[in-house]
């Protein structure tokens, strides 16, 4: 049986997403947080900022876990800045 921990995210503690940094809407943070930082590692391996993260890049705040670009796109657009 999996630990809780193992569902969650190794990144919540300073993703700007999970500390409510980023979305005004409440609602909309928990249902990010639902299917992306406490959904295990399929949630993770879906996160456009975990993917970036774990690469070395610091998502932008503007990037969310489900952005339409692709985490090729990003990872140009975060080398170019």
């Amino acid at each position: 049986m999996k630990n809780k921990d193992d569902q969650n995210c190794p990144k919540t503690e300073t993703c700007p997403l999970f500390q409510g940094k980023i979305l005004e809407s409440e609602k909309a943070k928990d249902i990010f947080i639902k299917f992306f930082c406490t959904a295990g590692e399929s949630g993770r391996m879906e996160c456009k900022r975990y993917l970036l993260a774990i690469d070395g890049y610091k998502p932008d705040i503007s990037i969310l876990p489900n952005d339409p670009r692709s985490v090729e796109e990003l990872k140009k657009i975060l080398s170019n800045n």
